[in-house]
This record gives structure tokens, sequence and C-alpha cells, in this order.
């Protein structure tokens, strides 16, 4: 029996980022992205039409809806769904602030290929490794 790929969504402004990391997150094993949007509107849009990924990987900083009013919003009307913020900026007050506002992981944008898929495992709780380093960053 064959378990079902974890499905994500990709979500930032910045057209070649998003090509990119959804690149990337299609060669892990048994991950699949279930769509990209440029911002936290269209993300919400895609969900409420029922495509409802497991993790989504989103900016911080995008038009219309940034990821913080994102993840307060996904907090409420999609629990089930882990969220992880991927920015530049690593300061400890706003990754603390990310994390009480319902944030399950941070990366940065310069993360290695294997942070990132460590980080994905990690926030649906598939690899106690990478717990570790997700909870220190949070």
């Amino acid at each position: 029996m064959t378990t079902p790929p974890i499905r994500l969504a990709v979500v930032d402004d910045h057209i070649l980022f998003r090509k990119g990391l959804s690149a990337l997150i299609s060669g892990f094993p048994n991950m699949e992205v279930a769509f990209e949007a440029g911002d936290g509107q269209e993300a919400l849009e895609r969900l409420d039409q029922g495509i409802v990924p497991d993790v989504v990987l989103m900016d911080l900083q995008m038009p219309v809806l940034d990821g913080l009013q994102t993840v307060r919003l996904l907090r409420v009307q999609y629990p089930q769904v882990r969220t992880i913020i991927i920015s530049m900026h690593d300061e400890p007050e706003l990754i603390d602030s990310l994390r009480a506002e319902g944030a399950h992981g941070y990366l940065l944008k310069n993360a290695s290929p294997e942070e990132v898929h460590r980080a994905i495992l990690a926030v649906l709780g598939q690899d106690t490794r990478a717990n570790r380093i997700i909870s220190a960053r949070f």
C-alpha cells in the first residue's frame, strides 16, 4: 500500500522564486504541488474551491494579502493546513510573532533544498530530526 503524496501550495509574488520552489518540491519523493498563487488572497480562493494542500509554503511580504494575514485566516478557516513562512528576514521578534499567529515553520529564502524538505516533513510530524531544526527556528 502506498501513501498518498504530500500536497503543497507555493505562495509567493515573485514568479521566478515560486516556479523554482515548485520545481524543487516536485523533485522530492512523495510530494506534489497542488497549486501556486501570487498572494494570500489567491491562495485562499484556491482553498475555497476545494484545493486544500497539506502544507502551504508562503512568502511573508506580498501584495493584496501578506503572509501574516494569510496565516491568521488559515488558522481559523483551515486549521488542518500547516504553514511554513519563507522570508529573507531573520529577526527573532518577527519569528516569534509568526509563531504566535499560528505559523508552523519558518525558513529563510537562502535555505538549502534539504532544509526545505526537512521543514515540510517536520511540520507534518514525519521527521523527528527535522522537528529539532524547526523548533530551533521557532
